[in-house]
């Protein structure tokens, strides 16, 4: 019997394993042609020991910083608009409500963030407004500094936090809320108490696909930031482009790599967020 299934077994190792094989060769190999450029022909560590020097780790916790920081901002603007879409927006308006919310994701990110360029110039959509509008006498400098780039970062990755806790959101028992309310449970409580608990696999989610995004970017900072606004990804390119130091490169990025997931495993120090991601 399991010799005449053998050819069937086969088949079904080589369907289901290329593809696997495929994926694991995709992801895995470029990590370990960056670590070996990293080391060098001599096997040396003087790229790694150059990347922990003070005006490397500067720029490195400064973009984990942002990570974090944008990624904070993004789960606390998501969270009221996640659950109005989910459970008050009417049912007609639900599929409009959410397409225009994620719009972004449908251009190109230079594209919106040369569309904040726009927007934020001293002869832009705003200045125009407020100085028509006799609010101000002269145009604001609302360009190239920590604001500017930090509305671009929340624009751009708002809608990937929106689209994946939209759906912990939908799930969500409206009627446990109903009840805690009719008890008399205050906003905060319910929130904390029913809808955060419940949602906590959608924002872990969320912010594993944001954060080490955000950290690494590099067109929002080059295009939204000041020059002083110096993060990871821009320290990489220089590398590669300029002084093609492919070996600095190599281990710049690779210490970035180690760092964001340092990062995600203190975030998985907690117990309830472990318990959230067995469940995945």
């Amino acid at each position: 019997m399991s010799v005449a299934n053998t050819p069937g077994r086969l088949r079904d190792w080589l369907v289901a394993g290329s593809p696997l094989l495929l994926a694991l060769a995709l992801g895995v190999f470029p990590l370990l042609t960056l670590f070996v450029e990293s080391i060098g022909p001599g096997l040396g560590g003087e790229n790694y020991a150059e990347v922990l020097s003070p005006l490397y780790r500067g720029a490195l916790l400064y973009s984990i910083g942002v990570g974090v920081g944008v990624t904070a901002v993004c789960l606390v603007v998501a969270y009221p608009i996640t659950y109005w879409i989910a459970h008050r927006c009417p049912d007609r308006y639900r599929l409009i409500a959410l397409v225009s919310v994620t719009l972004p994701l449908w251009l190109n990110y230079v594209v919106l963030n040369y569309a904040w360029v726009w927007i934020l110039a001293r002869g832009g959509v705003v200045n125009r407004i407020l100085v028509g509008t006799g609010l101000l006498d002269s145009s604001l400098d609302l360009l190239y500094n920590n604001i500017s780039m930090g509305i671009g970062f929340v624009y751009i990755y708002l809608p990937y936090v929106v689209l994946t806790m939209y759906v912990s959101m939908e799930r969500l028992d409206y009627q446990l809320i109903e009840a805690a309310r009719d008890l008399g449970a205050s906003d905060v409580r319910v929130f904390l108490d029913i809808v955060l608990p419940r949602t906590l696999p959608g924002a872990a989610a969320a912010t594993l696909i944001v954060y080490a995004r955000i950290a690494g970017a590099f067109a929002t900072p080059e295009i939204l930031g000041s020059p002083g606004n110096v993060m990871i990804a821009r320290l990489v390119v220089q590398a590669f482009r300029q002084y093609t130091n492919y070996g600095f490169a190599a281990a710049l990025s690779f210490v970035f790599l180690l760092l964001v997931l340092g990062t995600l495993g203190l975030g998985a120090l907690s117990p309830r967020v472990r318990r959230e991601l067995r469940q995945w």
